[in-house]
């Protein structure tokens, strides 16, 4: 007894209480990392070749040895509710050097993925196109109010993690510098199309999925709105503060297409831009993300060196 006492004395020292108190600080820091990262979606997961690739048109499709062969003939369609979102401004924020592109692909990476996990709470990825991600789902599954909000939804992920990357940066390049230039439309259409697994996502095949992509390039003049087309007017309900404005768009191959026009203004990007107090990110935290870009940058750079080096002449 005396033996487990002198055991219980030495175990209750203040010594080994603070190191067992580190220990199981270090214990729940560790775990709380692994569900961090197996649950959250980074930045590195998201496909680089997909996010920086340009957009295919459907029609050529099948002219890139990349690209899926068409369905079969015959093959059944799904009544599908297409939404698009795309980010205005890309091209003109992605040209730069090496080490501002690195950083603007890492803000892009940061918005899509924003606007994949406010999508997803209701509708589908189906893929990443350069600048944009492509949602579906099936039509009449959802509630045309709870679409609207979906949409809404969108914006609202894209202006906060926006506006935290603003408040978060602390680097001066062209890059960083220019985050509050980007903008955001989104596209919504309905229509039947084929629905297979390619490479690890669900791709659509179809003259609407063609419409859809084709009505990105319109007279439209703002960079921030949501258009949806007649063929999903009645699939989707955006808030009635929100006034439509009525279009008809001529489509190459197809024809015209009529849509409807919702602006997003400033004081609504505003007001979706507000986050909660506990989703801000340090600067420290920001600005080590972007350096860790950098020096992959530069890894890359050394690798592709070396090879060059090591490669006989010709």
């Amino acid at each position: 007894m005396q033996r487990m006492n002198g055991y219980m004395m030495h175990f209750m020292s203040p010594h080994m209480l603070i190191l067992a108190a580190v220990i199981l600080l270090l214990a729940s820091l560790a775990i709380m990392a692994v569900i961090f990262f197996s649950r959250r979606v980074t930045a590195e997961n998201l496909p680089v070749s997909s996010l920086l690739r340009g957009r295919e048109d459907p029609f050529l499709a099948a002219l890139d040895g990349s690209q899926p062969p068409a369905p079969a003939a015959g093959q059944e369609t799904h009544d599908t509710l297409f939404i698009l979102p795309d980010i205005s401004h890309y091209t003109r924020f992605m040209t730069g050097n090496r080490f501002e592109f690195g950083h603007a692909q890492h803000i892009v990476f940061c918005l899509i993925n924003a606007m994949i996990e406010a999508a997803t709470k209701t509708v589908e990825l189906s893929k990443l196109e350069g600048d944009a991600a492509l949602f579906f789902t099936d039509a009449g599954r959802h509630s045309p109010a709870r679409l609207g909000e979906t949409v809404m939804d969108i914006f609202r992920g894209f202006f906060r993690e926006q506006r935290r990357l603003i408040a978060a940066n602390m680097c001066p390049c062209r890059a960083c510098r220019s985050i509050d230039q980007l903008d955001l439309k989104i596209f919504v259409h309905r229509g039947h199309a084929a629905r297979f697994r390619f490479r690890g996502s669900v791709d659509h095949f179809g003259l609407d999925v063609i419409i859809l992509h084709r009505i990105m390039k319109n007279s439209v003049g703002g960079s921030r709105y949501v258009m949806i087309t007649d063929a999903a007017a009645d699939s989707i309900r955006l808030p009635e503060r929100i006034a439509p404005q009525r279009i008809r768009e001529r489509v190459a191959d197809v024809g015209i297409v009529g849509a409807s026009v919702y602006e997003i203004d400033d004081a609504l990007a505003a007001q979706l831009a507000q986050a909660p107090e506990r989703s801000r990110t340090s600067r420290l935290l920001e600005t080590g993300r972007k350096l860790r870009e950098n020096l992959r940058l530069l890894r890359s750079a050394f690798r592709r060196a070396r090879q060059s080096a090591a490669a006989p002449n010709p």
